[in-house]
């Protein structure tokens, strides 16, 4: 094979793989299964144990397919503009404590399977007490935006539970989803590639675990592994991110 039709047949090779990406996506974003729906339905308790690991399963062998880790930078950033590791809680990152949680099943809602990021804050007002301006939330990483919601109120706290207005990226590179709860305001769309450190949304105070006074302002960062939604602690993520 000569080096033009070595080339041309690559090129083709490349288009073919557009081609199976662009017929893949919808089924990740908008179609009648996508993981937006799957994360709605885990939240709001309304799928079985057994048919959640199923769905887990089967949802890693579509991203894999459909996000190629190589086209994505895997290199981290530091989520809260302005902060650092010593706005993480606890001592040297203890904040994070598993315990026995699941992403899906009974155990969903037990530890703290992350890591808390505060601000200063003092009249939690939900500003920065230095600017006097909203804080920027940014991706740790590249990815994309698989789940959204930002539709959380005070009269309604049921709606977005605990967590709020929050956002779920995937990290092809890395091979973990993020999970960014308590927001304000939220700056991408749902199935929007993101590189890491641009801005995806301001921090707030909104959830049944961030609104009330005894809760001081921060970000909930939790890193799960995509291939079977298990905890990652993100705190050796962090401390290895260059000041």
């Amino acid at each position: 094979m000569t080096a033009a039709r070595k080339w041309h047949h690559i090129g083709l090779c490349v288009f073919c793989l557009d081609v199976i990406l662009m017929w893949t996506l919808p089924a990740l974003c908008g179609g009648e299964d996508d993981w937006q729906r799957f994360e709605r339905r885990v939240r709001d308790e309304q799928i079985s144990y057994e048919d959640g690991l199923k769905e887990i399963r089967c949802w890693w062998d579509v991203l894999q397919h459909a996000y190629f880790a190589e086209r994505f930078d895997g290199r981290p950033f530091f989520p809260v503009k302005g902060y650092g590791l010593k706005h993480v809680g606890g001592r040297h990152g203890s904040g994070y404590r598993p315990s026995r949680y699941q992403f899906v099943g009974p155990n969903r809602r037990i530890g703290h399977p992350a890591q808390d990021i505060f601000v200063y804050d003092g009249n939690q007002d939900g500003l920065d007490d230095r600017t006097g301006k909203r804080v920027e939330i940014l991706a740790v990483a590249d990815g994309v935006v698989l789940s959204t919601c930002g539709e959380w109120t005070p009269e309604l706290p049921s709606n977005g539970n605990r967590g709020g207005n929050y956002l779920w990226i995937y990290h092809p590179a890395l091979r973990l989803f993020s999970y960014y709860a308590h927001l304000q305001d939220i700056r991408v769309a749902l199935c929007e590639r993101v590189a890491g450190g641009q801005v995806i949304a301001t921090l707030g105070r909104t959830g049944t675990n961030a609104y009330p006074e005894r809760s001081p302002t921060h970000l909930h960062l939790m890193l799960l592994r995509s291939r079977d939604m298990t905890p990652v602690n993100a705190y050796p993520l962090l401390a290895g991110i260059p000041d």
